[in-house]
């Protein structure tokens, strides 16, 4: 078919499809044939989708290989690099605060005790599921690192009373919940690990403020400990 078909049983505008076509052409997954100046679209074999998602998984594995070969020198330039005893990172979106917190994890010493406070019923403007993927993602984290520490992370947890985030990291491993009324919580969620400190706003664009600083980390503590002991 011509193009003004696909306009209007896509509903998008004519430049989006266009653009779509070059695309799709581009990659080879449909040709084209001018008759009396107009361009008539065809779908080429379906096969070729296979060929397209192998070319892609190529391009992927390259990619993993530059990187991998990367790594160690990366990773040195990080370790030599002089740590601040003080400073304050903005994470953004959910890809950044859960990376975040797998920054935070490579402070944990074995055997160490993490804080997190208060995980609320409701969120301020996030999409609960989205809250869902992310604190799934952090306790795959944390249970993937205890599989390979001798001297298990701890996580102790307060939650808003009746919170199902709560109930379920009730059931993880190496994990103490407590739960506490309504009227002591706050929409921020606070995550002590060592001397980080990630304090994470649940918005419909949600951020966290990463904070290192040893000082911050123990005032945030006794805060937690105060509401741990008024907590059933």
């Amino acid at each position: 078919m011509t193009a003004g078909p696909l306009v209007k049983e896509t509903k998008l505008q004519s430049s989006s499809v266009y653009h779509i076509l070059d695309s799709l052409i581009e990659k080879g997954i449909i040709s084209f044939e001018t008759k009396n100046k107009r361009k008539y679209f065809y779908a080429v074999s379906p096969d070729r989708l296979l060929d397209f998602i192998e070319e892609k998984k190529r391009k992927v594995e390259e990619e993993w290989r530059q990187i991998e070969n990367a790594l160690p020198a990366l990773t040195a330039l990080k370790t030599s690099a002089r740590k601040p005893e003080q400073e304050i990172l903005i994470f953004e979106g959910w890809n950044g605060i859960l990376s975040a917190f797998k920054e935070a994890y490579t402070q944990l010493k074995p055997g160490t005790i993490a804080y997190a406070y208060t995980i609320t019923k409701e969120f301020g403007g996030a999409d609960p599921e989205q809250v869902r993927w992310l604190i799934n993602k952090v306790r795959l984290l944390r249970e993937n690192l205890n599989k390979r520490l001798k001297q298990k992370i701890t996580l102790k947890i307060i939650a808003e009373k009746d919170s199902d985030i709560g109930k379920d990291q009730a059931k993880t491993g190496f994990t103490q919940v407590r739960f506490i009324e309504k009227h002591y919580t706050n929409p921020a969620v606070t995550n002590i690990y060592g001397d980080v400190t990630v304090v994470a706003l649940w918005l419909q664009r949600p951020i966290a403020f990463y904070i290192i600083s040893k000082e911050a980390a123990q005032s945030f503590k006794n805060n937690f400990e105060l509401l741990w002991e008024i907590s059933k």
